[in-house]
């Protein structure tokens, strides 16, 4: 009994673990999309006072 629990548990942790990083990497994504649409890593105002 106390076998299966710790291996239900060890995969829960697994499976958790690769959740929350899939999470971030969506994270990264939205981040890099809202980035371009502002007009890149700076934005458009900070671009507009460089020119």
């Amino acid at each position: 009994m106390l076998s299966r629990t710790a291996d239900h548990l060890f995969w829960m942790a697994r499976y958790m673990e690769r959740a929350v990083q899939a999470q971030s990497a969506c994270d990264a994504v939205k981040a890099r999309q809202r980035a371009s649409a502002r007009g890149g890593v700076f934005g458009k105002k900070e671009t507009e006072d460089v020119v």
